[in-house]
């Protein structure tokens, strides 16, 4: 497997609060030149910047749908010039529902560019995840993989499973992320089925068998976009009114958007995603923690502690070679 980070990219989906959408498009003209372009006071875009596109949004399709009302336009001439319905229905709503900034793919040798963003964004006022209890914001990664081949694919979602608890260990998952419906845990049936050694399907029935278990977006490492790439009319049939964008990449959901930790980077969560890619190459680690995860799995009284021991184990192994 390849891993010219010149060549491969990333992209980055970053909720918050608390720093107003104009605001932040200015701080991306600023960093990257570029056009900003209002749509609606939830909806702007700033383009032909010096490394693309640029979306920001308050992430509602409700608001959305509202500001585009021809209604809304009548009834805002009744507050007057200043815009005050929008402005008292913006507050209301990012009490619970986050800003969102989506950036261009960018290449992951310059993934810095994306922390001086983060950075730019924090200065700025922008809260996450650990400022309030009500803030169950995230962060996603897009990452294309480093060889289109669902073999290869197929061993990252495996390794990716392996991983997952110790990556939100490593996280520190926020207990709003935990509770809140937006990120829901791999059907343990499904695991069991794609964990086990013998499973090797053809890219077809890897599709179908994802789609049976997890007919929904909501998953930590969701495979829908890339799905949908690779076979559009399978997904559509299967969930003809989830709205999907293909893409070939990994739709990796962390599960917490700290972009007001000053210690948090979006580079130091790619070196972990990372660490998920190298497991896969490793054929041996990989069939050891393989044997200890099914064990974690299909045994009742499988301690947590000890699993993630054996992850941490696991990972020193692999880093230290």
């Amino acid at each position: 497997m390849s891993y010219d980070l010149n060549e491969r990219k990333i992209g980055v989906e970053i909720e918050f609060s608390n720093l107003k959408l104009s605001k932040c498009a200015q701080i991306i003209h600023k960093l990257y030149g570029g056009e900003i372009v209002q749509n609606s006071r939830y909806d702007y875009r700033v383009k032909k910047t010096s490394i693309g596109e640029f979306k920001l949004e308050l992430d509602a399709q409700l608001l959305k749908k509202l500001v585009t009302d021809p209604a809304y336009g009548k009834i805002s001439k009744i507050f007057g010039p200043h815009d005050e319905l929008g402005e008292i229905i913006e507050k209301t709503a990012s009490f619970l529902i986050p800003y969102e900034v989506v950036t261009p793919p960018v290449a992951i040798a310059k993934i810095d560019l994306i922390d001086r963003l983060v950075e730019k964004l924090r200065l700025g006022g922008a809260l996450g995840t650990t400022h309030a209890f009500q803030y169950a914001f995230g962060v996603h990664l897009n990452v294309e993989p480093a060889i289109m081949d669902f073999r290869v694919v197929l061993k990252i979602f495996q390794a990716f499973l392996m991983l997952q608890l110790w990556l939100e260990r490593q996280t520190e998952v926020d207990i709003t992320r935990k509770i809140s419906p937006f990120i829901e845990d791999f059907d343990k049936k499904y695991i069991l089925l794609v964990m086990n050694p013998e499973y090797k399907p053809n890219k077809e029935h890897f599709i179908k068998d994802y789609l049976r278990y997890n007919p929904s977006r909501n998953r930590a490492l969701d495979m829908l976009p890339l799905f949908t790439y690779w076979d559009s009319k399978i997904v559509r049939q299967a969930l003809p009114k989830e709205k999907i964008n293909p893409r070939p990449t990994f739709h990796y959901r962390l599960p917490n958007s700290k972009i007001d930790l000053f210690r948090w980077s979006v580079s130091d969560e790619w070196k972990l995603w990372e660490i998920v890619e190298k497991l896969a190459l490793d054929d041996k680690l990989f069939s050891k923690l393989q044997r200890e995860f099914i064990y974690h799995v299909s045994d009742f009284f499988s301690s947590k502690d000890e699993y993630l021991q054996k992850c941490h184990q696991c990972v020193t192994d692999l880093l230290s070679q």
